[in-house]
């Protein structure tokens, strides 16, 4: 397993600067983080994809600004702003095939709401399978406040879908939320594609990894026994840290946990 950083990390940053700063810190893979639309334009894409085909780094995910939207694009009783969202994703969907990733992350809808989990999941399904056509996969990941929160609802996801559902798995996430992580690793880690990663100790979440007590090896073991074969993406807030350097150490030292717990061969999707 690879362990990267998301260009969101490095918020404000913008997007080719941080992702400059990866490439110069010989970080192997990236999340690209989207946070505005201009960076959907074609000079900014060309600037984006020059800077991963004259570096070894490779995307791995994208994720896009507008989650914050998802409940209002996907989850309303509003039919025509559902496929006018569905639109809009195709955009980021071919992003991500133009900067050769493979995954899309997602958000969905928020907890407070009385709608059937029946219909989160079949609209999820049509939002996947628009990203299936492009060769992205949509992928689910649990988030604090949103429905995704709770393992429970999770798992019927993935029985409701069965094998037409994928997961991004944030311990921090997890954590918020009440959850166990290693719990949604058991549960999940067979249809879990990639991991945000960051470390946690009593009363503090979202520290760089290695200046907390969370069980990485742990984490790592059981997602192994899965079949695990994604990266894991060091994925820290503008507040989480200092200085840049602690956040390329903390990948360092989970690529170590990792070397230590995944063979040497090179895991991806």
């Amino acid at each position: 397993m690879e362990i990267g950083i998301s260009t969101a990390s490095l918020y404000p940053t913008l997007l080719e600067d941080a992702l400059a700063q990866l490439i110069e810190q010989q970080v192997p893979v990236a999340e690209l983080f989207l946070n505005t639309f201009s960076e959907l334009s074609p000079a900014l894409r060309e600037k984006v994809k020059s800077q991963l085909e004259q570096s070894s780094i490779r995307a791995a995910s994208v994720h896009p600004f507008t989650s914050v939207l998802e409940s209002s694009l996907f989850f309303t009783s509003y039919t025509r702003r559902f496929e006018d969202g569905v639109e809009l994703y195709r955009r980021y969907f071919d992003y991500a095939a133009q900067m050769g990733a493979k995954i899309l992350v997602f958000h969905g809808n928020h907890r407070n709401t009385s709608r059937p989990p029946q219909r989160y999941y079949e609209r999820f399904a049509r939002l996947r399978q628009a990203a299936k056509e492009m060769g992205i996969v949509l992928a689910q990941e649990n988030v604090y406040a949103h429905c995704s929160q709770d393992l429970t609802f999770l798992v019927e996801m993935r029985r409701y879908l069965g094998d037409e559902v994928e997961f991004v798995l944030d311990n921090k996430q997890a954590l918020r939320g009440g959850q166990d992580p290693m719990e949604m690793a058991r549960a999940l880690g067979d249809r879990v594609v990639q991991l945000h990663l960051s470390d946690s100790a009593p009363g503090r979440d979202c520290l760089p990894p290695g200046e907390g007590n969370f069980d990485f090896a742990g984490y790592f073991s059981i997602l192994k026994e899965k079949g695990y074969a994604g990266d894991g993406i060091v994925e820290l807030y503008q507040n989480s840290y200092q200085s840049p350097q602690q956040l390329f150490q903390s990948r360092l030292f989970l690529q170590e946990i990792a070397d230590g717990v995944f063979s040497s061969e090179n895991n991806q999707i």
